[in-house]
């Protein structure tokens, strides 16, 4: 526990906070800090025992999906891959593919890409990785990258960290994604796609909640997050679904009487398809059809997401990427989002894929029926520590208990950590974990905390974190022929 005060102006004046809970000891953006490393998530998930037993990816790739491309890429992965223990990337286990021509667009400093092939590699350093690579961001640039991808076998999975919201994609597209996917099943290929990190996107101010496409598709894998708590040995603290709202409770002499509840800043996206089918308006009809395999899980409309893995950017992992004016040129920074899971995942299904020494296919299905053990249930967790705060002002002291610091509706299982903002001297926040909705109302309609719709961890299959997060040795040893 620590204990924060604060005064208006640093000099005694009211109002004055005294604040009291853990303390967030977050990374700086050119330092991996506590950020999350390789040996630490291969030891918190058993993934050295896969390793130990020659089980790393190898005879499999994995196609990674980022328009544009980079152009230090191999440079960067290959720096980490250094500093880590992990195989450099050669030709022999590493290509760039360009679909259908090269890219004019592609520069350094783009994370997106360095995040998925550090972080695909880091997990199946066994594994080729393809970078396939269509010239721009459009839908119809990236769909014809995957479905060239499929449909010439250019990878065994294919791992895309992007995304849309379906209600503000057109319904033809959502229908070729969704026929793409398919194909790719048929052909033994799971195509992933990260579940978005804009809770049920509510907060674009539309009051509409949604799923991202194309992970909607029933043909496709949807890859949630978490949030990662690790002990000193990197065995697991806790893990809770990947959602956090923000209060500031000073900043530069100033002490906020009540704390600023900010609300929800960030978290895995989720929910049922709602948005497939639309009139010639593009209003929403209907969402995809539920699957047979989701067939336990409630509603008629397929539900996100499937699986999950590390997300949040405050528990985030580290990369090494190369940024213009930066000396050394090459900088460690720490990022999160689903962007990073679906990679993670991608490259444990290209592992499965080893062991069972046949495609597999789509991903999806065989998360509904995997024994006991082979994923890790992520339910809401709480801590003995969430921050409350005493603020005295000329009236006298008012107590805020840790859901009112949050804004008053957060859920009744949460954890809260004090995080000292290191770019402003005399400025403290609060961030809560496991909180993927509004815990205090912005002005405009959302899905709060408290509301039955909101995205919430449960016992089982939950709309933050699918079925759980992989235990890498047992869910592997599943796929055993």
């Amino acid at each position: 526990m620590k204990t924060e005060t604060f005064s208006t102006n640093a000099n005694g004046s009211l109002p004055a906070g005294t604040y009291k809970g853990a303390q967030l000891n977050l990374q700086s953006l050119t330092s991996p800090g506590c950020g999350y490393t390789p040996p630490m998530i291969h030891a918190a998930y058993h993934l050295t025992d896969l390793y130990a037993e020659g089980f790393n990816g190898a005879g499999q790739t994995i196609g990674i999906v980022d328009w544009c491309g980079s152009l230090t890429i191999q440079e960067d992965a290959n720096a980490f891959s250094a500093h880590f223990g992990l195989p450099a990337l050669t030709s022999s286990n590493f290509a760039i593919t360009h679909i259908p021509v090269p890219s004019t667009c592609a520069a350094v400093d783009q994370v997106e890409i360095n995040i998925d092939v550090e972080w695909a590699h880091a997990i199946a350093p066994g594994a080729n990785i393809n970078l396939i690579v269509p010239p721009s961001a459009s839908f119809q640039d990236v769909n014809q990258a995957v479905f060239t991808a499929v449909n010439y076998g250019l990878a065994n999975v294919i791992s895309g960290s992007y995304g849309s919201p379906e209600f503000f994609t057109p319904a033809s597209v959502l229908a070729t994604e969704n026929l793409i996917n398919e194909i790719g099943a048929i052909a033994g290929i799971s195509t992933n796609y990260s579940s978005g990190d804009n809770g049920d996107f509510t907060d674009f101010g539309f009051g509409i909640p949604t799923v991202s496409a194309p992970a909607d598709s029933p043909w496709a894998t949807a890859v949630g997050g978490v949030s990662l708590a690790l002990n000193s040995d990197n065995s697991i603290k806790w893990q809770s679904g990947w959602g956090n709202n923000e209060t500031l409770l000073a900043e530069t002499g100033t002490v906020f009487d009540p704390p600023l509840a900010f609300g929800f800043n960030g978290g895995a996206g989720g929910g049922p398809s709602n948005c497939a089918t639309q009139d010639a308006f593009g209003d929403c009809l209907a969402g995809f059809p539920k699957p047979s395999y989701q067939k336990a899980l409630p509603g008629k409309y397929r539900q996100l997401p499937d699986v999950s893995w590390l997300a949040d950017p405050f528990t985030g992992a580290v990369i090494l990427i190369t940024v213009p004016g930066q000396l050394p040129p090459q900088v460690w920074q720490v990022w999160g989002g689903t962007s990073v899971a679906c990679p993670m995942f991608s490259a444990l299904w290209a592992i499965a894929n080893q062991k069972a020494q046949a495609p597999l296919g789509l991903a999806a299905p065989y998360m509904y029926s995997l024994p006991p053990g082979a994923v890790r249930d992520i339910v809401p967790v709480s801590s003995g520590q969430n921050v409350v705060a005493t603020i005295r002002n000329s009236n006298g002291t008012k107590s805020y208990n840790a859901n009112q610091v949050l804004g008053g509706a957060a859920p009744g299982a949460f954890v809260s950590d004090l995080w000292d903002y290191p770019y402003l001297q005399y400025t403290a926040l609060v961030v809560s974990f496991g909180t993927d909705c509004f815990a205090v109302s912005p002005g405009f309609p959302v899905a709060l905390c408290s509301s039955p719709s909101a995205l919430k961890t449960k016992v089982g299959w939950d709309n933050v974190t699918g079925v759980g997060v992989p235990n890498a040795k047992a869910f592997v040893d599943a796929f055993k022929p």
